[in-house]
């Protein structure tokens, strides 16, 4: 989300001062500060808990964030007493005095701030494990180094809790993280909820989102993830033809949107130039990739793990893994084991692999839902209020122990 950001001498002062509030402010068990994307955005799990705890009776969530646009429009839209910036005084107090503390990618979230020790510190993530990355590294980058390790100890060794969907999820993320499984509550991810219980979009969705794109019934999402170290190929086929793939979009009454990943400043004009029925679909057109999801009925991805997310609504995928063999994280998996659709080397297999999908013919629902079960142990769309549960528990009643909410088994 664009906005005017508080500026890093500001951010870096107020870090520093940090611990010695956390010391001298008055601590309220009931308060609960949430954040998200490095204190920039509002989205995913955090924003999903947020909304819902604006309605408790006794927690009372705030959300922290550097983007003075965001606290703005929260404030106006939840109530003054719901937002802050993050460096700012209040925001100070809040964050040094909460009873818990949420984040989606690390101590990042709260950028040079002290996060009270006397809080819980809950991580919810921003994604499922189908990459490797921090301590679970490709073969090829060795061990982390000192420094690395460092690193990744002041992001990540914090955490009290960390959410899970299932024991491989907790498993993997464990490694990932190097975090003893027995911080994991497989309690289900929030943001999963909205998927599960919502009913798809009325038939105008989609000419409200892209007013300037033709009318049409349905929409293929195009959402490869992000290389630090190459540039992301979209569509890349030797026999690559624009011109027929937009054809084959209005034969199929359809529109392709493409959601570049967040960290990908990739310009798509030359590709939404040839014909309208492409259209963007980044962070900064739709903040809530769960809205496009519960529209979507074709997925297209290479490694992001937002085909895992449709499969809740068993949407298809489709996959073009044209690096896979020199991918710069790798994977955790087999990537044959955990990926339920056809893997496309040719736009005349791309075409024929989304007719397919979008048909509902593609021969793959048995392997969707054995991939489904692996990644996701409930599906009953109450992730929220587990986790609410569990914040009731350690916040609000006689303490218990937590063990019906951790791993189970």
């Amino acid at each position: 989300m664009r906005g005017t950001k508080t500026p890093y001498p500001v951010q870096l002062a107020a870090g520093i001062l940090s611990p010695l509030m956390a010391r001298l402010c008055r601590r309220d068990p009931y308060r609960v500060v949430l954040t998200s994307f490095h204190g920039d955005g509002y989205r995913g799990n955090t924003r999903v808990l947020f909304e819902k705890l604006c309605g408790h009776a006794v927690l009372r969530p705030v959300w922290l964030s550097r983007n003075r646009d965001l606290v703005t429009e929260l404030q106006q839209k939840f109530g003054m007493d719901r937002a802050c910036l993050t460096h700012s005084g209040r925001g100070m107090r809040m964050l040094a005095g909460a009873g818990a503390v949420f984040l989606t990618h690390g101590t990042s979230d709260y950028p040079f701030m002290y996060l009270p020790r006397h809080a819980l510190r809950i991580q919810t993530y921003h994604g499922l494990p189908t990459k490797r990355g921090e301590y679970l590294r490709p073969d090829c980058d060795g061990p982390p180094n000192r420094l690395l390790q460092l690193i990744l100890a002041y992001r990540f060794r914090p955490i009290t809790h960390f959410l899970s969907s299932s024991p491989l999820v907790t498993r993997l993320f464990s490694a990932r993280f190097n975090l003893p499984e027995s911080v994991f509550l497989e309690t289900g991810y929030p943001s999963t909820d909205e998927l599960i219980n919502a009913e798809k979009p009325s038939p105008d969705f989609l000419s409200k989102l892209w007013p300037d794109a033709p009318g049409a019934g349905k929409l293929i999402l195009y959402a490869p993830t992000f290389r630090s170290r190459t540039r992301t190929r979209w569509f890349p086929f030797d026999d690559l033809d624009m011109t027929g793939l937009a054809s084959f979009l209005e034969e199929q009454n359809a529109l392709m949107a493409l959601r570049a990943h967040p960290n990908d400043k990739a310009d798509m004009k030359h590709i939404t130039g040839i014909s309208n029925r492409f259209v963007m679909a980044d962070d900064k057109v739709i903040e809530n990739v769960n809205l496009l999801l519960m529209a979507t009925d074709v997925i297209v991805t290479d490694y992001s793990g937002i085909y895992l997310e449709g499969l809740l609504r068993d949407i298809p995928p489709v996959f073009i893994p044209y690096d896979r063999h020199t991918y710069e994280r790798g994977f955790p998996l087999p990537y044959d084991e955990v990926t339920p659709g056809p893997h496309v080397r040719s736009q005349s297999e791309f075409l024929g692999s989304l007719e397919s999908a979008l048909n509902r013919n593609d021969g793959f629902q048995g392997e969707r839902d054995r991939v489904r079960s692996m990644f996701f142990s409930r599906n009953d769309g109450n992730a929220t209020e587990r986790v609410i549960a569990f914040l009731e528990e350690k916040l609000v009643a006689k303490p218990v122990d937590d063990a019906a909410f951790r791993k189970q088994g």
